[in-house]
């Protein structure tokens, strides 16, 4: 078995350049949602994360635990072992 040793960062404490590439990954998966209109029309629309306020942003990444390196590439199935 190897061991590595990664630094991963919330989105929060991204500086500015990171968090703009976190945003270019966040909106390649737009969130849609269906309704139907008055008319009985089923609307289909696209909600883009990096249109969100900084504090929903923050707030979206921490709720799905997403964790990014520091140059703002996002990072997938770390689990963390405590420590012995």
């Amino acid at each position: 078995m190897k061991q590595i040793k990664v630094n991963a960062y919330e989105y929060s404490e991204l500086n500015k350049e990171a968090k703009f590439k976190a945003n270019l990954w966040l909106d390649e998966y737009p969130i849609d949602s269906e309704y139907e209109n008055e008319t009985g029309q089923i609307i289909r629309t696209f909600e883009y994360v990096s249109d969100w306020e900084l504090s929903e942003i923050i707030e979206y990444c921490e709720i799905n635990e997403y964790l990014f390196s520091k140059f703002g590439k996002h990072i997938h199935h770390l689990e963390a072992k405590e420590s012995d």
